[in-house]
């Protein structure tokens, strides 16, 4: 599908929701949106929705589990969860993973009866959902790059230190919770934390960051970035790393509701199946050679693919499979110094503090190795004067590429990219 409806949802406010349309590529192609259920449910028909629902109500966890069988993890989870969750774990739904950087489990939780009251929410409304996944897995966290991410929406910090280990914590326990994990051998230390804050509350990571104990015992870089409206525009980059942990799964799987047409077109539909059955029986002989032909084919296609990438478990379509490993070593073999976090961090990290003071951030998107920038400001010359400031670094090249006047502030947008 070349388009998503993504549903932020909290199970503490059921009559609304926040919701736009993302694009392919994970960038939000309209405004986003916080309205009632109703009117969710007139936007929402016939398109594909994900619900990315408040993580207060889950329980995310990681466990190191002596078996890889799937059927054996299933039912191993709940007594293995037990001592971690206080209500009883046969009230629980669990959905499981394998984390694809080590041996972990991916484990999330959630009571059933919560479950299926938002399912039945969304039923009411007749609005069709495809996944309901954490929110806390949707940010840009990731071992590999040894980035960790923390983002503050209205009292509410996430703190997500892996692809899929994340939660949601009340803002005053994020130092608490932070140095913890940073003391905690167990848990790999990053070399960035990426700091997501609301526009109009800037100064919400200054106690982190100032906060020298923090990074006392590790060389930690603090970025720190201003969003917009909501954190859909955040998530939406991400999501789909949290869709293997999609909570409609075993017992709530659901199905797709038809659109309520299909008796207008069942007597072409007969007669389609009628020619079809006739010209598969006259066709036969040849079919079932043209059968035999594909089937050894595709036999030495997926054979040549499990010895070229032999950790692959599950092949379902090998020449896709071999083009899409194929462009993803191309891609790591070329560096990262076109990346977003490099270019971000060149952009931002290195700046001056009058340059950042004089000019507000709007909006963040990286596309083809290049970040456009939307800003605003008092007046053009602070606009060109950030412009400057970036082509000062050596690293990056900067271009304003418009500008606009508009009352009392002047909006402009800029290219960044690397000079290598």
């Amino acid at each position: 599908m070349s388009n998503t409806l993504l549903i932020h949802f909290n199970i503490n406010t059921p009559d609304q929701a926040t919701w736009s349309m993302c694009n392919i590529t994970g960038e939000l192609s309209e405004k986003i949106t916080t309205g009632s259920l109703q009117e969710l449910a007139d936007y929402a028909v016939d398109k594909h929705a994900v619900v990315l629902l408040n993580s207060q109500c889950l329980h995310i966890n990681q466990l190191n589990l002596p078996t890889q069988n799937l059927q054996k993890l299933i039912k191993a989870v709940p007594y293995a969860i037990e001592e971690f969750i206080a209500d009883d774990v046969e009230d629980f739904h669990f959905i499981i993973a394998k984390n694809k950087h080590n041996n972990l489990t991916d484990v999330v939780g959630i009571k059933k009866q919560t479950l299926q009251s938002i399912i039945d929410i969304f039923q009411q409304f007749k609005i069709n959902i495809d996944c309901i996944i954490p929110d806390a897995l949707c940010m840009a966290a990731s071992e590999a790059e040894k980035q960790w991410v923390c983002l503050n929406f209205k009292s509410l910090t996430y703190l997500q230190t892996d692809t899929t280990s994340g939660m949601v914590y009340s803002h005053e326990l994020l130092p608490y919770l932070l140095k913890n994990k940073l003391n905690d051998e167990n848990i790999n230390k990053p070399e960035k934390i990426l700091l997501f804050s609301e526009q109009e509350n800037n100064t919400a990571f200054d106690h982190i960051i100032n906060d020298k104990s923090l990074t006392a015992d590790a060389d930690i870089e603090f970025i720190t970035v201003l969003y917009n409206t909501h954190p859909l525009v955040v998530f939406c980059g991400n999501y789909k790393h949290a869709l293997p942990l999609n909570l409609l799964q075993h017992g709530f799987k659901q199905k797709r509701k038809t659109s309520g047409y299909w008796h207008h077109w069942r007597l072409a539909a007969s007669l389609a199946v009628i020619w079809l059955v006739l010209y598969m029986g006259l066709s036969s002989v040849k079919l079932s050679s043209l059968q035999e032909e594909n089937r050894i084919t595709s036999a030495k296609i997926k054979s040549i693919y499990k010895k070229s990438f032999p950790e692959s478990k599950k092949i379902v379509n090998p020449r896709v499979q071999m083009e899409q490993k194929l462009k993803q070593l191309k891609n790591d073999s070329s560096g990262n110094n076109n990346g977003f976090v490099f270019l971000l961090a060149e952009s931002f990290g290195k700046l001056a503090a009058n340059d950042k003071n004089n000019i507000t951030v709007q909006s963040l998107t990286f596309r083809n190795n290049r970040m456009d920038i939307g800003v605003d400001s008092a007046n053009l010359q602070s606009i060109e004067t950030f412009n400057n400031s970036l082509n000062r670094n050596l690293q990056i090249k900067s271009e304003i590429t418009s500008s606009s006047a508009e009352k009392d502030k002047v909006k402009g947008h800029l290219r960044v990219e690397s000079r290598s």
